[in-house]
């Protein structure tokens, strides 16, 4: 499966923006929680996207990055492929300590704090202003400049992220 991370607080619902569907089942029935009896219903992201409440699009779009972006294995646009990102900073040589990943941090596996977010982008952003036009393989220093830019935008507006793998 791999790693993939994704907002601990998704900003599209703690702005109040998020369009919620009901959540299916195969059948195409509602789902109904059985602890509160009350239909299940998760993000419904192409329509919070329609409507401009989309707080991940609405960044990206004023980043100025045209590339780079590499989804979690969902394709949902605000998620991020962490297994990539961990194979991209080890081929760049950047991951030489252990908080340097996209894993959870080591007091919380599943979670990865701002502060951790930030030092890895800090800690990406080092190495692009020594190496401004690195590559390796089909890897650019674009797709560096993109998980920078996600670490930052996770720590500013998701309280960082999930890891899951």
């Amino acid at each position: 499966m791999g790693l993939d991370n994704f907002p601990q607080k998704y900003p599209c619902k703690t702005r109040g923006t998020a369009v919620m569907s009901p959540r299916l089942n195969r059948d195409g029935e509602q789902i109904i929680d059985p602890e509160t009896n009350e239909v299940m219903e998760s993000v419904d992201c192409e329509e919070t996207q329609a409507c401009g409440g989309c707080p991940y699009k609405n960044a990206f779009a004023k980043s100025g990055l045209d590339s780079g972006a590499v989804y979690g294995m969902f394709g949902t646009d605000c998620w991020y492929r962490g297994k990539y990102g961990n194979w991209l900073i080890n081929e760049a040589g950047i991951s030489d300590d252990d908080d340097l990943s996209f894993y959870g941090n080591a007091d919380e596996a599943t979670y990865k704090t701002p502060q951790s977010c930030l030092t890895l982008a800090d800690a990406i952003q080092d190495f692009l202003n020594d190496e401004p036009d690195w590559t390796s393989g089909d890897s650019t220093a674009a797709d560096l400049r993109y998980a920078e830019w996600y670490l930052r935008w996770a720590a500013e507006e998701c309280d960082g992220l999930g890891a899951w793998y």
